[in-house]
């Protein structure tokens, strides 16, 4: 048993404890009858709760880490991942919402050693897409369109 790791866990769980129960302190109008502000924090703590416990379970039993650890000194990916950060933001009101995050995601796969650009990049904007369509046509919340104002 790694304790580190078991206090990671342990951590994560606990975080996930603290949003449930922040959450469960808002004060959401009538208005919302089933979907309302809190379901997004309450999912988001149930997977914190349960990665963390699981994470926890694994330093028990001490369980392999599913992921070499990374060499020290190996500025590449974080640079590069940085870089489609703030290439996102940059391009967010100009390019629009599709074309921003998928440049994001693409430097993020590069960044996490994915050399399959044009895969990446189809993948990329087929995600882009779908949550753009979600958020603005599901949620009716705006973000920026860019050049595929009409295709979209």
């Amino acid at each position: 048993m790694k304790a580190a790791e078991l206090f990671v866990g342990l951590g994560v769980a606990a975080l996930g404890v603290f949003i449930a129960v922040e959450t469960s302190q808002l004060t959401v109008a009538p208005l919302y009858a089933k979907v309302g502000p809190g379901v997004i924090p309450y999912l988001v703590a149930g997977c914190l709760i349960l990665l963390g416990l699981s994470f926890a379970a694994g330093a028990v039993r001490g369980s392999a880490a599913a992921a070499p650890p990374a060499e020290a000194g190996d500025w590449r990916p974080l640079v590069v991942i940085g870089g489609g950060l703030i290439a996102q933001m940059l391009l967010m009101e100009r390019a629009g919402f599709v074309i921003a995050s998928a440049v994001l995601f693409v430097c993020v796969a590069y960044g996490f050693g994915s050399r399959r650009y044009l895969r990446d990049a189809a993948i990329a904007i087929l995600l882009a897409a779908i949550v753009y369509v979600g958020f603005t046509r599901g949620l009716q919340l705006p973000l920026p369109p860019g050049p595929l104002a009409g295709i979209l």
